[in-house]
C-alpha cells in the first residue's frame, strides 16, 4: 500500500484541477440527479463500432438484447426471449422500444445487425472463411420474423442451452439509417437504451448522456458523466474526494492495490460478489512451442507459489483457484483437485520431458542447454506486471529460466490472439484476463480462449481430441443436465491436461460513493448498466 500513498501524495495538484471542474458542473446543474463515473478507458470517437466505447455504452445507451444479473439469471432488456428446444430462439422486442430519433425498434433491425455482422467478418447467418483458409460455419440456419415485425425466430445450426449468454453483449443498430452504406457521425450515435449521448468533450475528457425521452420508462437518473482518466492513480483518488461516485473498467472491479486506501475513506463503500471472470490466467501456447509437451506444463502448474501470487497479485478478496480452471459461480463448475506448490512433482514432470538439473540448479536438456521460456504480458496491466514478476521468481528458484516480455496493447494483441495475429499465434507462455462475457460465450468455460480454432481469441492454440469431445458434448447438448456433463468433462480436461492455470480465483469488488443507494451488479458490465440508472438513489446526511 505504500505505492499507492506515495503516488496519491504526488497526484493531489492534478486532482484539485480536475475537483473544481466536477464541482463547478455540479453545482450548474444543482436539483438534478446526475452520476459521474470514472473510466480509464481509452475513446477517441465515441461511436457505435468503437470498442472501448461500446462496453461502455452498453450500460446507457447501446443496450443488449438481454442482461444477465450478479446471480447469473436472464433478463429481458431489448428484447424478451423464449425457446421450446435450445434450437430456436424467439426475441420479441420490448414494447415501445424506439430508437433515439423516433423510430420504432423492430425485429428488422435484429436481422439487419446479423447481416451487417457477416458484411464485417462475422458468421452469423453465411459461413465465413479466413485467409488461410479456415472455415467458420454459419452460427443460425434460418430466421423467422413475426407478421408484427416485432419478433425474430432465429434458428442455430445446433442446440444450445446457453445461446443468451451470447445476447447480454449483442447490440442492435438502426437498419434505416445504415442500410444505405453512408453513416455519419450522428448515424452512429443513435441507440435506443434509455439515456442517449448528449456531449463528447475530447479536450475536458468527459461523456455525458442525458435521458433518452422515446424509452419506455424513464430512469431515477437524469444524467450520467464519464470522466475519462489516463491512468487509475488518479481515478480513485477522484473517487476518494468524492468527485465522481464509481469507477468502471470493462470486466474488472476495484484493483487490489486500492481497495485497502479505499475502504477507509468515508466517502466510499465496497460492494463486492462472486466473480465469473478469470483475472490473470497463465496460459501456454499448446501448438507450436516448448509447451506442446504436457509435461512442462504440468511442472510450472507444480513449481508455481500460488500463495505468493494470491497475496500480492490477487489482494485480499482472492484465493487459490482450481485446477479445473473456471471459478465457482459457473454454469456447470464441479469441484476439482486445488491448485498446489508441489516441487518434488514438478521435478519429476521436468524428468519425464527429459530435463535434469545441474550443478547451478538449473535444468537442463541432454545437451546441457537450460530450459528456458519467454513470457508475455501487458505493460499497461499493473496485475499482469505484478504477477509476471511473481511467475519468473517462483520459477527460477526452482531452476527454470523466464524471459519477461512485457508489450504494449497492440503488440500484445498480435501476439496472443488469432484475430490480431493473423492466425499466427506466436508467444510460448502468456498472461491473460479472461472476461466474463468472454468465459461465456459460445459453449462456455473460457473455451473460445483455448480452442486454436476460434476465429478471435483460440489463445492456447489447443486441438486435442479430450478438448473436442467435450466442446462437441457442450455444444450438441439438448438440456442443462447434458449441458452439465459436457461441463465436467472439460474441467477433467483441464486438470488433467493443463493447457492453462488460474493463477487465483478472486471476488469482483467494486469502490462505490456512499452517497447513493441502489447500485445494481450486471454479470458483464457490472456496476455500469440499466438497472443501477432506474434503482439509485440519494443519501441524504
Amino acid at each position: 500500500m505504500k505505492r499507492l500513498t506515495t503516488v496519491a501524495l504526488l497526484m493531489i495538484l492534478s486532482i484539485c484541477v480536475f475537483a473544481s471542474a466536477v464541482t463547478e458542473s455540479k453545482a450548474q446543474e444543482r436539483g438534478l440527479i446526475n452520476v459521474n463515473v470514472g473510466t480509464t478507458a481509452v475513446i477517441e470517437k465515441a461511436v457505435q463500432g468503437e470498442y472501448n466505447y461500446d462496453m461502455l455504452s452498453s450500460g446507457v445507451s447501446q443496450i443488449p438484447l438481454v442482461r444477465q444479473d450478479g446471480n447469473g439469471t436472464f433478463h429481458p432488456l431489448a428484447a424478451s426471449f423464449s425457446t421450446a428446444d435450445a434450437k430456436t430462439w424467439t426475441y420479441t422486442v420490448t414494447e415501445g422500444l424506439t430508437w433515439s430519433d423516433g423510430v420504432p425498434v423492430t425485429a428488422e433491425d435484429i436481422l439487419f445487425t446479423l447481416v451487417y455482422e457477416d458484411a464485417n467478418g462475422s458468421a452469423n447467418l453465411v459461413s465465413q472463411t479466413s485467409s488461410d483458409g479456415k472455415v467458420t460455419q454459419a452460427k443460425y440456419s434460418s430466421y423467422e420474423i413475426s407478421a408484427d415485425h416485432r419478433s425474430i425466430s432465429l434458428t442455430l445450426g445446433s442446440a444450445n442451452v446457453r445461446e443468451l449468454t451470447n445476447m447480454t453483449s449483442f447490440r442492435i443498430i438502426p437498419e434505416h439509417l445504415y442500410s444505405d452504406g453512408e453513416v455519419t457521425e450522428a448515424d452512429a450515435r443513435v441507440s435506443c437504451g434509455p439515456f442517449v449521448l448528449e456531449s463528447f468533450d475530447p479536450a475536458s475528457g468527459t461523456i455525458t448522456f442525458g435521458v433518452n425521452t422515446y424509452y419506455p420508462s424513464k430512469p431515477a437518473v437524469d444524467k450520467v458523466v464519464y470522466h475519462l482518466f489516463g491512468n487509475e492513480d488518479t481515478m480513485y483518488m477522484a473517487l476518494m474526494n468524492g468527485d465522481i461516485d464509481f469507477t468502471f473498467i470493462y470486466s474488472s472491479g476495484t484493483g487490489a492495490d486500492y481497495l485497502e486506501v479505499l475502504e477507509k475513506n468515508e466517502n466510499v463503500s465496497v460492494l463486492s460478489y462472486s466473480a465469473s471472470n478469470a483475472p490473470c490466467v497463465l496460459a501456454f501456447n499448446n501448438t507450436g512451442s516448448v509447451f506442446s509437451d504436457e509435461n512442462l506444463r504440468k511442472a510450472i502448474s507444480f513449481a508455481l507459489d500460488y500463495e505468493k501470487i494470491v497475496s500480492y497479485a490477487g489482494g485480499s478478496s482472492a484465493k487459490v483457484a482450481n485446477t479445473g480452471f473456471v471459478p465457482e459461480s459457473t454454469v456447470g463448475y464441479r469441484e476439482t483437485e486445488k491448485l498446489a506448490t508441489d516441487l518434488e512433482k514438478a521435478a519429476s514432470y521436468m524428468e519425464k520431458a527429459g530435463y535434469t538439473k545441474n550443478e547451478a540448479g538449473k535444468f537442463v536438456d541432454k545437451d546441457g542447454k537450460e530450459f528456458s521460456f519467454s513470457l508475455t504480458y501487458r505493460l499497461d496491466k499493473s496485475q499482469q506486471v505484478t504477477a509476471a514478476e511473481l511467475v519468473k521468481t517462483s520459477l527460477e528458484a526452482f531452476g527454470i529460466n523466464v524471459v519477461l516480455d512485457g508489450l504494449d496493447s497492440a503488440s500484445y494483441n498480435a501476439k496472443t490472439s488469432n484475430k490480431f495475429s493473423n492466425n499466427n499465434v506466436s508467444f510460448e507462455a502468456s498472461l491473460f484476463g479472461f472476461t466474463s462475457a468472454g468465459m461465456s460465450m459460445m459453449n462456455g468455460l473460457g473455451t473460445i480462449y483455448v480452442d486454436k480454432n476460434h476465429a478471435v481469441q483460440g489463445g492456447c492454440q489447443v486441438t486435442d481430441p479430450q478438448f473436442k469431445s467435450a466442446l462437441e458434448k457442450m455444444a450438441g447438448a439438448q438440456s442443462i443436465e447434458e449441458y452439465y456433463e459436457g461441463a465436467s468433462d472439460m474441467q477433467d480436461f483441464y486438470s488433467q491436461k493443463t493447457p492453462l492455470i488460474a493463477l487465483y480465483w478472486s471476488s469482483m469488488n467494486f469502490a462505490v460513493s456512499s452517497r447513493f443507494t441502489g447500485y445494481q451488479i450486471d454479470n458483464v458490465f457490472g456496476l455500469n448498466n440499466v438497472e443501477t440508472w432506474f434503482n439509485l438513489k440519494e443519501n441524504h446526511r
